[in-house]
């Protein structure tokens, strides 16, 4: 390996013959410029070593060369963007995913692509190859996997959302049954004939005491509800919210009615509804309460 000083006195290397012999090629060094030979203890002129192939050394005042350029090649191989690379692949996995996943592949392959073309001024390429390989498959984890470890979370969400809007509409109707009741001496519109405007007569319990025309009762309380639309529990995708109460049917309605005359005001913890999505219950007092909890809303 040689020595070379440059015109600013100082001294550059260790430099390879190829490097010297390339840099005579470009004009950089001349024959006047000192040269520490290989096992040299003298400064020589380059002229002064065959294998440069400056011939005799001329006389004068060494000439011009450029430190910046003895600078880029002094033997030492730059390693900064590459170690910059591994670094923030490593971040990538820790925690960061692709805040440091995306610049960890920007600056392996700026690094690669330096080592590959100036091999003698950069080095790295191992250490850019692996932040390369480290930041894709942050990428890949961050696209793929989180997205699975987020769907439960977000169906959670959803599902209590739909649970809200259910309790909700309950409420409603919880308000619209007492409305009703009061213009009708506190019964029920299941409670009260036909002939007074209630459904007593259409009314058709099962065993449990729920009524399969639950449409009919909650279409007399058309006034108390406002819309058809809170009838329609969220989470009912067998069920669609009817146009207007006159063309109310069972298709347009989620929530079952319990029917029957112990269903009034004196018994207010009795339930009146139930969503058969979730189970909310709606009790004569207007409460409602989730299936499973004791607490009411």
């Amino acid at each position: 390996m040689y020595k070379i000083i440059g015109s600013d006195g100082k001294e550059y290397g260790p430099i390879s013959l190829e490097l010297l012999q390339q840099w005579k090629a470009e004009g950089r060094i001349q024959g006047q410029t000192q040269v520490l030979g290989p096992g040299a203890t003298q400064w020589q002129p380059a002229a002064a070593y065959p294998e440069l192939g400056f011939g005799a050394a001329p006389a004068g005042p060494a000439p011009a060369y450029s430190p910046r350029a003895a600078i880029a090649h002094t033997g030492k191989q730059e390693q900064g963007l590459a170690i910059a690379s591994l670094v923030l692949g490593i971040c990538s996995f820790i925690c960061f995913g692709l805040f440091a996943g995306i610049p960890a592949i920007i600056c392996g392959h700026i690094a690669r692509g330096r080592a590959q073309r100036e091999p003698a001024r950069y080095g790295g390429a191992g250490l850019a190859l692996a932040g390369l390989i480290m930041g894709y498959c942050s990428i890949i984890i961050t696209f793929l996997i989180l997205p699975a470890l987020l769907l439960p979370a977000l169906s959670r969400a959803k599902s209590r959302a739909q649970e809200m809007n259910c309790m909700n509409n309950m409420r409603q109707l919880g308000m619209a049954f007492r409305t009703w009741g009061l213009e009708h001496n506190g019964e029920f519109p299941f409670n009260v004939s036909t002939a007074k405007g209630g459904t007593m007569e259409l009314s058709q319990r099962d065993g449990s005491g729920l009524d399969q025309n639950s449409y009919l009762h909650f279409q007399v309380m058309s006034n108390e509800l406002a819309t058809p639309r809170i009838l329609v529990c969220v989470a009912d995708s067998s069920k669609v919210p009817a146009a207007n109460f006159g063309n109310l049917t069972p298709a347009n309605v989620s929530y079952q009615i319990y029917s029957g005359r112990e269903i009034n005001d004196k018994n207010p913890q009795q339930t009146i509804a139930i969503c058969p999505i979730h189970g909310t219950v709606l009790r004569v007092d207007g409460s409602v309460q989730q299936k499973g909890k004791s607490r009411r809303y």
